[in-house]
């Protein structure tokens, strides 16, 4: 009899609230095979649910980030009617490692784990979860979440995630529309207000050696590069080549993120390779477990991106030594995580206007990152550009990790004079700014910091003064250590 009138209890509430309560046991839907959770990690914004009481407002959001334990953090944050933020922490953490796909989520100690069975992901832009709680052996009450990237989600994309969770045996009867109406330009301000940022970024710039330097010099570093990161807000560090895996370390522990500049050096086996190699697959592991460390290279340093990628020199020879080209875009290049901030105008410009600067002699040809399955599953293409036969790859970025590369050179617009293909024109310059200030707020999102603060300016190259070069040179100052 106890039992019974508790199951009337839990009947009544249930059916208040709106969920979706059903006689029987729970489905078992299949799961997304191959789940990678690293991959997953990042904000996911609620499109459609099933009710559920614990969920009371507006501009629904999800944040997962993998801890070094390979449990997961999770930060599910909503918008109160009353203007105040509401939000919990959890933990989740995988059940059985044969099946990733199937976590177990915490949010208050001794309280029971509530299941997250991830249906269906792409990881880049939907995610189909399923949650059920069986009750008293008679009745079970099922969740479910239409995740997405983005606030808004393609309604056929929404089709099908329908079909697949009644395939699954769910009922999608009582699926609710979620509210993110506004929540980025108002609402969503008191998400990010409460954002941690950092207000110190540091950047490494690699140094290179070339048979041009001065006897007994190790490297140079342009000053266009420092310039050009400075005028994004961020400090920097020289890199220099050929030392110890271990000093690469500890100064990856230390710094915010890292710029591979354009020269001259051997991708395949140099002190720069050797470098970027190990830099590049620290970035890889810290963002796989939740660090972000961004990673840009310019010219020489995108193709030298893509051969850790690809693990292949895939270049092909172009007419594009000193020349400034329009960029044509492509349709993903106005959402990227690149340029979505960009005014229309400064787009309209690069796309129209010969702003960008090339001095490369050496492509990575369209037809050769679509015919190469590591480039082209790991970089979203934004922009290319012809030499009049070759169409090229001019810029990237990662889909899954803040890793970027332009094939012409931002920091020359600004900051180099000596070169009569450079553009100074106002849009171009402005074009330098907006580029800096997307890759310095991408090193604000990195925490890495130096032991000490004499050994942070010890490193800094305020230790360095920067030389004028000679009139053959393409640069107008160097450092050179």
């Amino acid at each position: 009899m106890k039992a019974f009138q508790m199951l009337f209890v839990l009947l009544l509430a249930a059916a208040a609230e709106g969920q979706s309560l059903h006689f029987g046991k729970c489905p078992r839907p299949p799961v997304q095979q191959d789940f990678n959770v690293a991959k997953y990690m990042g904000t996911w914004y609620e499109i459609e649910k099933l009710p559920a009481l614990f969920e009371k407002g507006t501009c629904n959001q999800a944040t997962y980030s993998l801890l070094s334990d390979g449990t997961v953090k999770v930060l599910n944050a909503e918008l109160l009617s009353n203007g105040k933020m509401n939000s919990i922490e959890g933990v989740a953490k995988v059940k059985n490692s044969t099946q990733p796909a199937i976590l177990d989520v915490s949010f208050f100690k001794g309280a029971p784990d509530s299941p997250y069975w991830v249906l269906s992901t792409d990881y880049q832009s939907y995610s189909l979860v399923y949650s059920c709680t069986y009750h008293y052996g008679s009745l079970h009450i099922d969740f479910a979440w239409i995740l997405a990237r983005t606030r808004l989600l393609n309604k056929e994309v929404v089709s099908q995630l329908h079909d697949e969770l009644v395939s699954a045996g769910v009922n999608i009867n009582n699926l609710l529309v979620s509210d993110q109406a506004g929540c980025e330009q108002s609402k969503g301000l008191l998400f990010h207000s409460s954002a941690k940022i950092n207000e110190r970024p540091i950047i490494g710039i690699l140094a290179q050696n070339s048979r041009y330097l001065p006897p007994n010099s190790t490297g140079y570093i342009a000053s266009s590069y420092v310039k050009f990161l400075e005028s994004g807000g961020a400090r920097v560090v020289p890199i220099m080549v050929n030392r110890e895996a271990e000093e690469y370390k500890r100064l990856f522990n230390s710094i915010n993120g890292v710029l591979l500049p354009g020269g001259s050096a051997n991708i395949t086996s140099s002190g720069y390779q050797r470098a970027s190699k190990i830099f590049y697959e620290l970035a890889i592991e810290a963002n796989k477990r939740g660090d972000y460390f961004p990673v840009w290279g310019t010219c020489l340093g995108y193709e030298q991106l893509t051969v850790l990628t690809s693990g292949e020199t895939l270049l092909t020879r172009t007419n594009t030594s000193g020349v400034s080209l329009p960029l044509l875009f492509t349709k993903e290049a106005k959402q990227s995580r690149m340029f979505k901030s960009f005014p229309a105008e400064l787009m309209e410009a690069l796309a129209s206007e010969p702003l960008t600067e090339n001095s490369h002699e050496w492509s990575v040809s369209l037809l050769s990152h679509n015919t190469n399955k590591d480039l082209k599953n790991f970089y979203k293409v934004l922009s290319t550009n012809t030499d009049g036969e070759i169409e090229f790859v001019s810029t990237v970025e990662a889909y899954d990790y803040p890793i970027y590369g332009t094939q012409w050179h931002p920091e020359k617009n600004a900051f180099e004079w000596r070169r009569p293909c450079i553009s100074h024109a106002p849009s171009a310059v402005m074009n330098t700014f907006y580029m800096a200030q997307f890759f310095v707020n991408e090193a604000r999102k990195n925490f890495h910091t130096f032991e000490s603060e004499e050994e942070e300016r010890s490193a800094l190259i305020y230790n360095y003064n920067p030389v004028h070069s000679p009139p053959n040179s393409g640069f107008e100052q160097k450092y050179i250590f």
